[in-house]
């Protein structure tokens, strides 16, 4: 855990656990999504600049941008089906971190309130409904970084109204400028009625445009033909905008809940990316074009309600989830983002509607028992606007309809009131992209399943530490995966996923606490030969420590390590992704009418790598397999197409930035 729960245990799992404001605004936050790196065991990477999706790996698994982790925001989805660029695509850039009150951490598939993407894990950011005082932050730093803040709660009778607004920019440290520029915007007005329910209504807007590095070859960095900080195409990157209404009902009584949500969410995305530079096209290069436009709608509620039986205590939840994607998406190759061929071109329509009942049994104050069952109805339809598809003359359009049923069990052993024991099992899924599915009928899996198991145990010593272990089980069944980046399918074998995390919090005093958490993880595909096996890019060993503090004077701040050990970045483990050390700090002083801080990223100046993959590239002047020194030939059909080699997005130098926060 990462801080100690106040009140009753949450008694789900190990892993499980609630993160607080607080513990959240004492870490470096270079992007949006890293508020989600204070979760023990996730590490988030960027590798196209500012603006596109993170890049997320948890628990064994390279998450991509959210195929196997479920991200919401107040009960909201953000990973996006079908998308362009590749599937599950969970962009966090519209968040507004000071916003966030607290983030709920469920890893594993054990939660019946979770279906689709929540196999390695699910979170869910609950913003705020109001700031406790008005303020301005303006925020300056290296490389031409500026952002400003504005988070506002007027006084309004009956209403609690929360406004925020970030606009934010910077140039990065790379010698392609990433000219990166954003706005976000929220607005949410919470009613408390007569009845004491809560009703909430709220809309979101983003916006951002920029210019990326990409990811570079290490043999030319090696050569020193290229800066760790150059660029091969200095046109990629891309625009991104996002817009929501959203609304809430919630009325809690004393034996029953009843929740009920709607969501409306219109949102765009081009991107501009050249992943093998001149091994497709020698004359023109190997930018290809991704957009993806979509509206997004859904409606979800439950219906929570206990009683006593037996002199057992019986907590009964049923819930129903709805959903529809209306997506146009396109990939076209270009030539400094101007097109020269159309490669996919379709209309999307991905509906879903689930159903999901969960039974909590305490039977007695010390053995709990969690039953759960969860059903998933998904329909795909795609229309392909291609007269055909390459030189296979074959179309993607059609329609396809699948159906999951997902089990899910805990039991929960309290041997003393401050531990608590569990035992997990859970079968979850992935669903795959809507054009994989309709193209490969048959022989693609629609809802990939997934099948968890966990043991673990929590508990608080003397007050001052909490301490939680758990040991995972994942087994991931063999799937057909949509390549975004290639318009094509590609077979991904079964797999298995088996590691452990450790977590301990130790409160020195009031306001002076360490933690640490330690994550090991082995990912291997189960039908591979013994020297194929390894699952590229999936990490082997997380860690993290730190030093927080928050003095009742006013003082504050933390020091943080953070440790990814090297891992394979290819079947055979021929090619490596390298590991790092990176120190972050954090200090600031807060008065009532005022706060200032500032924030180091990368302390020791590490030379280190962001974001990294096993990528075959052509460069420019690579005329046959003598260019590829110290790496693999690659040929098909005899054409030499390039050199299989580590490409990277090398992680930021030492960045300090100073704010300035006035309260109103």
């Amino acid at each position: 855990m990462r801080t100690v729960v106040h009140g009753k245990r949450p008694q789900i799992a190990a892993s499980a656990s609630v993160v607080g404001h607080r513990d959240v605004r004492l870490r470096v936050a270079h992007r949006p999504a890293d508020v989600l790196q204070v979760t023990p065991g996730l590490y988030v990477a960027q590798h196209a600049g500012g603006g596109k999706a993170n890049q997320y790996f948890l628990r064994g698994f390279d998450i991509d941008h959210g195929t196997d982790l479920a991200l919401f925001v107040d009960g909201i989805p953000v990973n996006m089906v079908s998308h362009g660029h590749g599937q599950g695509y969970a962009d966090l850039n519209w968040l507004i971190p000071e916003t966030v009150q607290r983030m709920e951490v469920f890893k594993g598939p054990y939660y019946a309130r979770y279906g689709d993407f929540a196999t390695a894990g699910a979170i869910n950011l609950v913003t705020k409904t109001r700031f406790a005082v008005n303020s301005i932050t303006a925020t300056g730093g290296m490389f031409e970084t500026w952002r400003g803040v504005a988070a506002l709660s007027p006084k309004i009778d009956g209403i609690k109204p929360l406004f925020a607004a970030e606009v934010y920019g910077t140039n990065g440290p790379f010698e392609n400028r990433e000219r990166l520029k954003r706005y976000s915007l929220l607005a949410k007005l919470t009613r408390v009625l007569d009845s004491g329910a809560l009703l909430s209504v709220g809309a979101t807007a983003y916006g951002s445009g920029w210019y990326a590095s990409g990811q570079i070859p290490d043999r030319a960095v090696s050569a020193g033909t290229l800066d760790r900080f150059g660029t091969l195409d200095p046109t990629e990157g891309g625009n991104s905008q996002r817009f929501s209404l959203f609304g809430s009902y919630r009325r809690i009584g004393a034996n029953a809940d009843v929740a009920l949500s709607a969501y409306l969410v219109q949102y765009r995305l081009t991107l501009y990316s050249n992943f093998t530079f001149f091994s497709r096209d020698a004359q023109n290069g190997d930018q290809i074009e991704q957009n993806d436009a979509r509206w997004l709608f859904g409606l979800a509620g439950h219906y929570r309600f206990y009683r006593t039986l037996w002199g057992m205590r019986f907590d009964t939840t049923f819930g129903l989830q709805v959903r529809s994607d209306v997506i146009d998406n396109d990939l076209s190759y270009d030539r400094q983002r101007e097109r020269l061929r159309t490669v996919v071109d379709a209309s999307v329509l991905e509906a879903s509607i689930s159903l999901y009942a969960r039974e909590r049994i305490t039977f007695t104050p010390w053995l709990a028992a969690l039953l759960g069952v969860r059903g998933d109805y998904f329909g795909f339809s795609v229309d392909d606007h291609l007269e055909d598809r390459g030189s296979t003359g074959s179309k993607t359009s059609g329609v396809r309809q699948a159906l999951r049923v997902s089990p899910k069990a805990s039991l929960v052993f309290s041997p003393h009131r401050t531990t608590d024991i569990f035992a997990n099992f859970g079968v979850g899924f992935h669903s795959n992209d809507a054009r994989g599915v309709v193209l490969g009928q048959g022989t693609v899996s629609p809802l990939a399943r997934a099948i968890g198991y966990e043991l673990g145990a929590r508990t608080q010593l003397f007050g001052r530490l909490a301490v939680s272990a758990a040991f995972f089980v994942m087994h991931l069944q063999s799937e057909i995966v949509w390549i975004g980046d290639e318009g094509r399918t590609e077979a991904s074998g079964a797999s298995r996923r088996l590691g452990g995390e450790l977590s301990a919090k130790l409160q020195l005093l009031r306001w002076l606490s360490i933690d640490a958490d330690v994550t090991l993880s082995d990912a291997r595909f189960v039908d591979a030969p013994a020297d194929q096996d390894r699952v590229p890019l999936a990490p082997r060993l997380l860690l993290r420590s730190g030093v927080s503090a928050s003095h009742p004077w006013g003082i504050f701040g933390r020091l943080s390590l953070v440790h990814l050990a090297k891992r394979p970045a290819n079947e055979d483990g021929s090619i490596e992704a390298k590991g790092f050390v990176r120190l972050d700090a954090t200090v600031g002083y807060r008065h009532k009418r005022f706060a200032i801080e500032i924030a180091v990223q990368n302390a020791l100046n590490t030379a280190w790598n962001e974001a990294q993959f096993a990528t075959t590239s052509r460069l420019a002047g690579e005329a046959g397999p003598a260019a590829c020194r110290g790496t693999r030939a690659v040929l098909e059909s005899g054409r030499f197409v390039g050199c299989d080699d580590l490409h990277f997005t090398p992680g930021w130098p030492i960045n300090v930035r100073a704010s300035a926060t006035l309260y109103l």
